[in-house]
């Protein structure tokens, strides 16, 4: 078996209506390998990707309180993926498999289908969006050298390709490698669009607006409106919790967990500020998502495209294998007494299908920034900052939880729930206009 196939299958329901016990849980968990540096690198890897860059257009959208919007996510984000899995080890005897079995010990059937809903669509979402961001990227390369290959026929072409390694690599151990590319990738890319950006600035005194007037780059303080969806885009940037239980299982030492997370969200902060706040100083209301498009046509832009379209390539396969083995393990694949090649040849079908579904959706919606917003808003912003801290005060009781920390729940359930409900509505407005060619940028 291998090694997230390992957990000990475990009776949520009746563990939920058991309520805590005391004990060790983390004796009876799996035993992992990575260090706490390889855990720390595939945190990094897995929140420090495409969305980084479309945050100077979360600024452009909130204005410059906008920052304030992210500092507050990522407090959020450390404090609920610390919750969560927290969460896993509950009962103090055994270790639950992952976030759907959290939400099933706390709320039975009803809270496990809620969360497998909005789980699923992250797990499926993430690699629509980078398969969009791919298509995009190769197609505006090949596009300067006279290709005449559409965007669509980029998109089918990738997922094509990816197919491939999603369907040789079994579990998330053999696909966790791509982390180190991915965290290095991300910095890279960062770094070149702030330098670019900057050697850029001195073009952007007087801009052409899409009504062919001409002005001044400008800078909002903040647009109150728009705060929700900036907080939408700066969820799905923190998004990793449907595979923080697999990084977290696969740690040597998981009491390690709280510092990993906290480390790990400071660290793709910084990143997030320093790309947000070069973005939109330089280019303002007219900076794009993804950044790089603002850049001139030249070296930089085209090595930034490249490496990040290679991280969001090598990414698919992380967000797929995640939904893959949910899929495999609720159909028994490796109870069923099949034969090695028979085995294999279901597992090709169930993967080749699940890309076919993705790459259909990226299809039909190829609009970048406006399916990363509706993404963040309508699941990152539950799942990331809203569903852990209401799992943990099911699962350990109110009486267990300080006066002072209960209020920062509450704040976060209030903040994450509204911004998630508005954020959706503005996302899906966006969307719409995009999908008819409404938008501007």
């Amino acid at each position: 078996m291998t090694k997230i196939e390992k957990f000990q299958e475990v009776d949520v329901e009746s563990v939920a209506s058991s309520g805590p016990h005391e004990g060790d849980a983390y004796a009876n968990a799996p035993a992992g390998k990575a260090t706490n540096f390889q855990a720390y690198v595939n945190v990094v890897s897995v929140l420090a990707g495409a969305g980084t860059l479309g945050l100077p257009a979360a600024l452009r959208d909130a204005g410059w309180v906008g920052l304030v919007i992210l500092a507050l996510a990522c407090a959020m984000a450390i404090y609920s993926n610390q919750k969560l899995i927290k969460c896993l080890y509950y009962d103090g005897r055994n270790r639950l498999r992952e976030y759907p079995d959290v939400a099933a010990a706390a709320f039975g059937l009803p809270g496990r289908i809620i969360v497998t809903f909005f789980y699923n669509s992250i797990a499926l979402g993430g690699p629509v969006l980078y398969l969009i961001l791919t298509g995009t990227n190769i197609h505006d390369l090949a596009s300067s050298v006279g290709s005449t290959i559409t965007l669509k026929q980029w998109i089918m072409i990738a997922a094509a390709i990816m197919v491939v390694p999603i369907i040789l690599t079994k579990t998330m151990r053999e696909v966790a490698f791509l982390s180190i590319f991915g965290a290095l990738s991300t910095a890279v890319v960062v770094f070149i669009v702030m330098v670019a950006a900057i050697i850029d600035s001195k073009n952007f005194d007087t801009v052409t607006y899409p009504d062919n007037t001409t002005g001044p780059v400008l800078h909002d303080v903040a647009i109150p409106r728009n705060l929700p969806i900036a907080l939408a885009t700066f969820a799905f940037s923190y998004g990793g919790n449907v595979i923080f239980p697999h990084v977290e299982e696969s740690m040597k030492n998981k009491r390690a967990w709280n510092k990993i997370i906290l480390w790990g969200v400071l660290t793709v902060t910084v990143l997030y500020v320093l790309c947000s706040t070069t973005g939109y100083a330089v280019y303002g209301n007219i900076v794009k998502s993804p950044i790089y498009l603002n850049l001139p046509g030249g070296a930089t832009r085209t090595i930034s495209t490249i490496i990040i379209t290679l991280h969001v390539l090598l990414a698919i396969p992380l967000f797929m294998t995640t939904f893959n083995l949910q899929i495999e393990s609720a159909l028994k694949l490796e109870s069923r007494g099949f034969s090695t090649k028979t085995e294999w040849l279901y597992r090709a079908i169930i993967r080749t299908l699940s890309m076919i579904l993705v790459a259909t959706i990226a299809l039909f919606f190829p609009y970048f920034g406006q399916m990363m917003s509706l993404l963040g808003a309508l699941s990152d912003g539950m799942l990331t900052f809203v569903f852990p801290v209401v799992f943990y005060l099911k699962l350990y009781g109110i009486r267990k939880v300080g006066k002072i920390e209960l209020v920062l729940m509450a704040l976060i359930i209030i903040i994450g729930t509204a911004g998630a409900a508005i954020g959706t509505v503005d996302a899906v407005k966006e969307l719409a206009k995009a999908y008819r060619g409404e938008l501007d940028h």
